[in-house]
Order: C-alpha cells, then sequence, then structure tokens
C-alpha cells in the first residue's frame, strides 16, 4: 500500500494542505545614520555597524501561502536602536559627542517569494510515503512596506519635542513626525522539522523615509536662539561638543547628512508553526469511497 500511496503523492500541490503560517522571531537590530558607527570615516552600508549596539528585538506574522512560490505576509516587529558618537573611531564623530536611543515598533505587509521550497517525504515522516526522499530546506526572499513609529532619545530624554536642530522656528527645517514608512527587504531560510514545524533565520534590512530616527539631520541651528525660544535643555541637547573648536558647531555647521536617510536591520532566530487550511475538508479519492470496512464488517479479500 505505501507504494500505490507514493505514485498518487504530488509534492508540487502538498503545499495547499498547509497555507497558513504563524511565525515568531527573537533576534538582534541595529541601525545605519549619522551617529556612531564603525572605526574610522563613516564606510558603506553594512560596514559602518557598531556591533556593541545590538539589541534585542522580536517579531510576529501571518504568511498565507497563495501559489507554490508565492505567498503574503502580515508582520508585527518590535525592536530597539541606538547610536553613540563616543564609540567612533572617528575623531570628527567623537567631538560631535551626540547619542540616542529609540524603540521601533513596526507593522507591515510583505511578499515571499520561494527560490527553494521545502518538499514532504521521508524526512518529515509522513505516514504512506516513507520511501519516498524530500527536501527539508526552503530559502525565501522577499520585501514590502511597513510603518513605524519611533521616538529618540538621549539620557532618557525625549529629543523631538526639543526640537534641537529648530525645527519649526524661523529658518529651521519642518518638525518631523514620530512616524514613517520603512521598506522591509531581506531572506528568510528554514529546516523542515515537520510539514507543520520549521526552524531557520531571518535577515531583514529597512530602508525609512526618515532621517530623523537619530534626531540628526540638518545643521546646527543658533544655540542661543534655541536656547530663548526653547529653554536651556533645547540648547543643551543640539550642541554636545566641549567647545573646545568654536568652529565646529557654529550656525549652518553641518550636524547631520540630510542626503543619506536612516536605516535599521535585524538578524532573528525564527519558528514557523503551520497550521495548515483554517476549515478542514475531508479528502476523497477518486472512484469515490474505498473503505475496506462495512457497518462494523471487516471486508473479505
Amino acid at each position: 500500500m505505501q507504494a500505490i500511496h507514493a505514485q498518487h503523492f504530488d509534492k508540487q500541490q502538498y503545499w495547499k494542505k498547509y497555507r497558513h503560517e504563524l511565525i515568531g522571531g527573537v533576534g538582534f537590530s541595529n541601525y545605519l545614520g549619522e551617529l556612531g558607527g564603525g572605526s574610522g570615516k563613516g564606510r558603506p552600508w553594512l560596514l559602518d555597524t557598531e556591533f556593541s549596539q545590538f539589541r534585542t528585538c522580536y517579531s510576529l506574522s501571518y504568511r498565507f501561502n497563495i501559489a507554490y512560490r508565492s505567498a503574503l505576509r502580515l508582520s508585527g516587529f518590535y525592536g530597539q536602536v541606538r547610536g553613540a558618537d563616543e564609540l567612533s573611531g572617528d575623531d570628527t564623530r567623537k567631538y560631535r559627542n551626540l547619542s540616542f536611543q529609540s524603540k521601533i515598533y513596526e507593522g507591515g505587509f510583505l511578499y515571499d517569494f520561494f527560490i527553494l521550497r521545502a518538499k514532504p517525504g521521508h524526512v518529515y515522516n509522513i505516514k504512506g510515503i516513507q520511501g519516498m526522499r524530500g527536501l527539508p530546506i526552503e530559502v525565501i526572499a522577499y520585501g514590502g512596506a511597513a510603518l513605524f513609529y519611533f521616538n529618540p532619545k538621549s539620557d532618557g530624554t525625549p529629543l523631538r519635542p526639543l526640537r534641537t536642530e529648530g525645527q519649526g522656528l524661523e529658518g529651521g527645517p519642518a518638525p518631523y513626525l514620530p512616524f514613517s514608512i520603512s521598506f522591509p527587504a531581506g531572506i528568510q531560510v528554514n529546516y523542515t522539522y515537520k510539514m507543520w514545524l520549521k526552524f531557520g533565520l531571518d535577515f531583514s534590512y529597512r530602508y525609512t523615509l526618515t532621517d530623523y530616527l537619530d534626531d540628526a539631520s540638518t545643521v546646527y541651528y543658533d544655540n542661543t536662539k534655541l536656547a530663548q525660544e526653547l529653554g536651556g535643555p533645547s540648547a543643551s541637547y543640539a550642541d554636545r561638543t566641549d567647545g573646545s573648536n568654536p568652529g565646529w558647531s557654529s550656525t549652518g555647521a553641518p550636524r547631520g547628512n540630510p542626503k543619506n536617510n536612516d536605516h535599521y536591520f535585524s538578524l532573528s532566530a525564527i519558528v514557523s508553526y503551520n497550521f495548515g487550511n483554517l476549515v478542514s475538508k475531508k479528502s476523497k479519492r477518486p472512484g469515490g469511497s474505498h473503505s475496506f470496512k462495512k457497518r462494523g464488517r471487516r471486508a473479505k479479500f
């Protein structure tokens, strides 16, 4: 009977019985922006990561498989990002001496593409097809859009209300919102232990539409005016230099780089629970019922 079952088993269609997945993850998040960074002058992309600033992050998402290679996903993410100039090996960053911490709450919509899809077989211990050889590894590339909330602080003090670059004042930039859009893109690699249980790794990189994740973007505003208009804390957090270089933080001197928006990223260990069709359907074999039992009697061969 095992051979007969194996002949009728369709690896390409079996995914339809497992359309729905819940995916939980825990890992580490970090950011790329104006503050901190690796040793030396600013380096491109992930090469500028300050590894001591990784912090714990969590994720939870729901995937609906719409085709053999495609799926749609609703995702939720919580993480922490931070940066500190004092950790950088670059002298100009150290002298600027800015720092920030922020929690991020993100909700997104993603498209998953299965570069390699796991296939069932004896590795899944599926009854009746022990003789088939399966593929337990799957590789998924994904991308999409998300809305996220952030609130940069320094030493526990919220920075956005302080308007440290003169936001909303004469000659200053417009105030920024604590919400922005990000565009997550990443890759998942999973090992399928059972058809309903997977373990894997997820790397996700987010390009954002804000340069104020770290509260630094444009130039130094007149510090005297900041103190007059917004109070001493605004002026204090706007300019954290020690005053030994008078020209460094003068009005109009660069405080950030508005040409490059801030990014954040994460690396997580994930577990996927696949609970099949939400409405269970009783499978029927071609040709009608072939039960070997009739009204409590065992059929005779």
